[in-house]
């Protein structure tokens, strides 16, 4: 490990992907809105926000009881999919300050683990289309864990990944879930929302909350 990440409390960083790296919440939600339009359901908008951050086989239940018995949970997940396949012709984006950050991380040799709900296949192969794969020595994947998010397992496997302790990690996160699991984990936590506002009970949490990643880890000092 380099003198720089010597000078620093943090031994690692750990980020969620989506919604946090990359801005891929909102073709998610678009696709799923569509979806629900072409299928005459009304405005399923606060169900697709709630699932946010939540690994499939805790998500999908919710959507079920939301639809209602109206359409199948089969007939709107195909639904849904023709329409992201729609938007996955177009190019992932990364979110703001984010490659910044991780140039600056990487400078100081501070190692990068990636602890995501999506599956590790998918998020491995949104990570080199976004160019962000070469940043992060791990990558562990909801399907890697027993217990998803909010469970603070992910981020103890991620952590683990690098050769840490949770707890010296910094742990970046957008989604309430996500947040949750990450405080749980004993990691000192950044989130930094994207589509949904941080609740009272979130906020209680006592973590920094954030415009950017950035300047997330400038304020809790993981770069100067």
């Amino acid at each position: 490990m380099s003198i720089l990440s010597e000078l620093s409390r943090f031994r690692g960083a750990i980020f969620d992907m989506d919604g946090l790296l990359l801005d891929t919440e909102r073709p998610i939600f678009t696709a799923a809105m569509r979806a629900s339009d072409d299928l005459a359901l009304g405005d399923l908008s606060a169900t697709f926000l709630a699932m946010i951050g939540m690994r499939g086989d805790r998500a999908m239940p919710m959507l079920d009881a939301a639809l209602g018995g109206r359409v199948t949970l089969d007939t709107f997940r195909e639904t849904w999919r023709v329409h992201m396949t729609e938007l996955e012709k177009e190019a992932v984006g990364v979110r703001p300050t984010v490659v910044e950050l991780l140039e600056r991380l990487r400078e100081r040799d501070i190692p990068c683990a990636v602890a995501t709900s999506t599956h590790r296949a998918a998020a491995a192969d949104l990570l080199e289309r976004s160019a962000l794969a070469p940043f992060f020595r791990t990558l562990t994947g909801g399907d890697q864990v027993v217990e998803p998010k909010p469970a603070p397992e992910i981020y103890f496997v991620a952590a683990a990944s690098l050769g840490i302790d949770a707890r010296s990690a910094c742990a970046f996160e957008d989604s309430g879930p996500g947040t949750r699991a990450a405080v749980a984990s004993g990691a000192t936590v950044v989130q930094v929302p994207d589509m949904t506002v941080p609740d009272e009970e979130i906020r209680a949490l006592g973590h920094l909350i954030a415009a950017d990643v950035l300047s997330g880890a400038r304020a809790v000092g993981l770069v100067d």
